[in-house]
């Protein structure tokens, strides 16, 4: 079964189906902060949506960012680095992207494997 969690007209927030999660690009809602403030946003609502159907970073397989300035490698990593620490460590993919609204500088997209 299929459960979508957080749905709106055009997407849910997270679906998981069996034991696969996935969550929608997730960014911040505060663009005035810099790069490091907004993964941190990012990834805090990826805590609560993998929260919403039963997993945790600990059940992460992968995580897909965009940066709006590959510049912001390196400080992004240290929130990243923070975030997993303690945590078993996905398979991640970055790149460079225009996002599409003004300001934000950093989505993320994760996928999980609940072990329940």
């Amino acid at each position: 079964m299929i459960e979508r969690k957080l749905e709106n007209e055009l997407m849910a927030q997270v679906v998981s189906f069996g034991h696969t999660v996935e969550t929608a690009g997730q960014v911040a809602d505060d663009i005035s902060k810099d790069v490091k403030g907004q993964a941190a946003e990012a990834f805090a609502k990826i805590d609560h949506l993998l929260s919403q159907v039963g997993a945790s970073k600990q059940d992460l397989t992968r995580i897909q960012m965009w940066l709006a300035d590959m510049k912001d490698f390196d400080h992004m990593n240290e929130v990243y680095a923070q975030w997993l620490a303690g945590s078993g460590k996905p398979v991640r993919a970055c790149v460079g992207a225009e996002l599409v609204a003004g300001g934000y500088l950093i989505e993320v997209q994760a996928f999980a494997y609940r072990q329940r």
